[in-house]
Parts: structure tokens; sequence; C-alpha cells
């Protein structure tokens, strides 16, 4: 999908994959710039799928499987991402505010941006200060 209005859309535990084998599954799901505003996710199965340019504001992201997923240019502005699976996702560039990674399940090797990684340490409620001398 490609620059489609999908606000509110209910994708609610859906399986963009496919088996190619019986130990051969493939997902391509992509969306491209789409709208996602309050969509729901929940559940959703998107590894290795592209969100690139997506807004994804305020979008029920719980206990999706985003692993090796693209986000980068993304608008997560408040995503509720309590359980999600983001191993190696890619959110550099992505609109973090708000983001609190620690509800989700693993985000072990995600990729951010240097200007992201205090606006995702403070929503973890870490105090980042610069340096007294």
């Amino acid at each position: 999908m490609r620059d489609c209005n999908l606000t509110g859309a209910r994708f609610s535990t859906a399986d963009f994959s496919r088996a190619l084998s019986r130990k051969r599954i493939e997902t391509r799901a992509n969306f491209q710039g789409c709208k996602l505003d309050v969509a729901d996710l929940s559940g959703a199965k998107l590894p290795g799928c592209s969100l690139a340019g997506c807004r994804l504001r305020e979008a029920d992201l719980s206990n999706a499987d985003l692993t090796d997923a693209d986000l980068t240019g993304s608008d997560l502005f408040q995503a509720i991402l309590d359980g999600a699976k983001l191993t190696g996702a890619d959110l550099r560039g992505a609109e973090v505010s708000g983001l609190n990674l620690m509800g989700a399940a693993d985000f072990i090797g995600i990729k951010i941006a240097d200007d992201q990684m205090f606006r995702l340490l403070e929503a973890m409620g870490v105090d980042v200060r610069a340096r007294e001398r």
C-alpha cells in the first residue's frame, strides 16, 4: 500500500506472511507513506516489513512482531508498544517523542540516529543532562 489513508484501520492479529515451504515463511507487507493514525495493529505479524514514512501516531502496536522492520522516517508519536518485538528494527529518522520502549517485549539491536537517543532515554525515565564542569 502506498500513500493510503488508513486512519483507524483494524489489522489486529493480521498475518502478512505466507509459507513457501515447511521451514521458510516470508512476510512482504509494504506500507509506504500511509496514514495509520490510531490504527489497531496489535498482534500483527510484520517481521521484516516496511512501514517507512508512515504516520503511526497513537497506533496500537502492542504485541506486534516488528522484528527487522523498516520504520525509517515514520511518525511514532505516542504509539503503544506494550509487548511489541522490535528486535533489529530501523527507527532512524522516525519521530520517537513519547515512545516508551520499556513496555516492548524486545528492542535489542534497534537502529536509531544520534538525535533520537535523548528523546528515547527521556521517555524511559532517564534524566539526561549535560556534563557539569
